[in-house]
């Protein structure tokens, strides 16, 4: 063990060449000049049309003056479709722009090449949602947020029923354009107070989007107003209180919720944790995990390849896993399926201080039901609940009165149905939670029970059948503004406070490589959401912190197809909302383990591990 001086000392020395080497990061490129911006400042809708039926779901706006409408958005932006055809700039490069021809796809093009971007969307002839749409993004992306508000408000006013699929197989989900707009002006105005403006009153409410059965609940695109000084949220009087014992969920008159251990208040600043050793993999079923085994290789005495060179230089001495956490300010760790040694978790938790999500996957991909892979799981089949709940309860009584314990979390997305039939019975799934929180509260009063759910899945069928739940895990990834109406999805229609069990992005860029950059910037982002949506904050006040997926790269990730012993560098296993518009599975670390030569031990630290240090111990 080295002390706590000298580990200090060399993440001390880390942390100063990190910042030499990047100095101010930030994604994307510089602003460029409009050949016909239009007019400053945003847009009077009301001056050119007519709107009608403002928060119903036949809500709709008229245009009555084109041609001045066009004119007063400026270049681009919809109806102003002809300008664009006229810029010098796409006059010297329109042989060379590749125009989106495809309906479908969510990747705004190369960051660093805004302008490009705009000008493909501009002279596309894709639907006019969608170009508001990515047009918005490109002016977002050169940090020119009075026309990304101005486009993204178009969208709202004229399209806010517009979805747009994420790819073109039959089994991909869609986007709300409008919904996402919204939340991209709220999030500029956040960010830039200078504008000193609120939008107000808007209210896309829309069920199932983009899918056949997609349902039109409200639609208003909300009025821009001067802002006013945000009031200090005070949290005095309890509404609420869940549970009894160690770990309890506070709930406030204003409906904001606290977490607290040992009545002091607790707010998730978390990783998924694990370290997979390169050439290991669950297809091989060779996979050795961090608490499978008491003494296990490569993460009490892991060390930083601090210039990255992938090699052990005379410097680079031991400094292990617990001591890399507690630097950047770590205080939970989510284990997805238990742990078999507590010896090695039970010395993880004390050099650290973390405390654990303790997951059991519930019928997650077929385990512990004894649906096995193949079939998965039958959720309507009895022998097979109650081997859930025996895993379970097995779980709860070896691990509930270790110290590090914080909470329980039943299943990962289930919700999705991969190698079980949620998706097709959730009100069974549902019932089987209530009966599990049930159980699990007469075992282990002391610490809180949650459902894992991807994305908003389930929030309805969870408040219906589920009273017992005291929270709910939400694995999602929705961009780098952070996760738009989820808190007030929740709060709507649950009141349960929520934490994100897993959000993150690739250090993966397609035709670039690695990209640390795009990584930092997503995961900056969508955790100022998160701290933003606290009880006590501005936000919503029903976010209890969140964990980042993941600790480090897993080379298996892409496939049983893929070699387990090489980083995969092809072109995605999905699409969605990453900077380059793919999620590559080998490649959510925000540490790296190199050209893998040295694994399980080695850790190149990534700047994600920097910004979310400096997110996590700032306050």
């Amino acid at each position: 063990m080295r002390s706590n001086k000298a580990v200090q000392t060399i993440l001390g020395l880390l942390g100063i060449l990190f910042l030499a080497l990047s100095g101010a990061w930030a994604a994307g490129s510089r602003p460029f000049t409009l050949a016909e911006p239009g007019p400053t400042g945003l847009v009077d809708y009301a001056k050119y049309g007519k709107f009608y039926g403002m928060g119903t779901a036949d809500y709709k706006y008229v245009v009555k003056d084109p041609v001045g409408l066009a004119q007063a958005s400026g270049e681009g932006i919809y109806p102003n479709k002809d300008s664009v055809l006229k810029d010098p700039a796409y006059l010297s490069l329109k042989d060379k722009i590749d125009i989106p021809t495809e309906n479908f796809g969510l990747w705004a093009g190369d960051p660093d090449q805004a302008q490009v971007n705009f000008l493909r969307w501009a002279a596309s002839d894709q639907d006019p949602a969608s170009k508001l749409y990515f047009i918005a993004e490109s002016f977002k992306q050169a940090r020119m947020w009075l026309p990304a508000m101005k486009a993204y408000y178009a969208l709202l006013v004229q399209f806010p029923a517009a979805t747009r699929k994420n790819s073109g197989e039959t089994w991909s989900w869609s986007k709300s354009l409008g919904q996402d707009a919204q939340q991209q002006i709220l999030h500029i105005l956040r960010e830039h107070p200078e504008f000193n403006l609120e939008l107000k009153a808007t209210d896309i409410e829309i069920e199932n989007p983009g899918a056949d059965n997609q349902k039109i609940v409200r639609l208003n695109p909300g009025y821009f107003v001067r802002a006013a000084a945000d009031p200090p949220v005070r949290l005095t009087d309890v509404l609420h209180v869940r549970g009894v014992g160690k770990v309890k969920l506070v709930e406030y008159t204003n409906h904001h919720w606290i977490m607290t251990v040992d009545d002091k208040p607790y707010f998730i600043k978390g990783l998924c944790y694990g370290v997979t050793k390169i050439g290991q993999s669950p297809d091989l079923q060779n996979m050795v995990g961090f608490t499978d085994v008491d003494e296990p290789e490569g993460i009490f005495d892991s060390w930083v390849d601090k210039n990255k060179n992938n090699s052990r230089d005379v410097d680079e001495k031991s400094i292990g896993d617990p001591a890399l956490l507690k630097n950047m300010g770590c205080n939970t760790i989510r284990l997805y399926y238990g742990a078999k040694s507590k010896i090695s978790l039970a010395r993880f938790c004390k050099e650290t201080g973390v405390k654990v999500a303790m997951g059991v996957a519930f019928g997650a991909y077929g385990l512990d039901s004894g649906g096995g892979w193949d079939k998965g799981t039958d959720y309507t089949d009895p022998d097979q609940q109650a081997r859930i709940l025996s895993v379970l309860k097995e779980m709860v009584l070896k691990f509930k009165d270790e110290p590090y314990i914080l909470c329980w979390v039943l299943g990962n997305e289930n919700n999705y149905g991969v190698h079980n039939n949620a998706n097709k019975y959730p009100a069974t799934y549902c019932d089987l939670v209530e009966r599990a929180c049930k159980m699990v509260h007469q075992l282990d009063p002391d610490h809180p029970v949650a459902a894992c759910v991807g994305d908003a899945g389930f929030l309805g069928k969870l408040a219906q059948f589920a009273p017992d739940m005291d929270m709910v895990g939400i694995n999602s990834y929705r961009g780098s503004e952070g996760f738009g109406d989820i808190w007030s999805a929740a709060q709507k229609t649950l009141d349960r406070p929520v934490f994100m069990s897993e959000f993150g992005c690739p250090a993966f860029f397609n035709g670039k490589g690695e990209d640390e950059e795009g990584q930092a910037h997503y995961l900056e982002g969508a955790w100022k959401d998160i701290d933003y949506n606290r009880g006590g904050g501005q936000g919503v006040g029903n976010s209890l912190g969140g964990l980042v997926f993941e600790w480090a790269d897993e080379w298996w990730k892409a496939g049983g197809a893929k070699p387990a012993n090489t980083h995969d560098m092809s072109k995605g296993q999905w699409q969605g909302p990453f900077p380059d518009g793919w999620g590559h599975e080998e490649w959510f670390g925000i540490t790296s383990q190199g050209d893998g030569k040295n694994s399980p031990s080695m850790r190149q630290l990534r700047k994600s591990y920097w910004v979310l240090k400096d997110l996590w111990t700032k306050n």
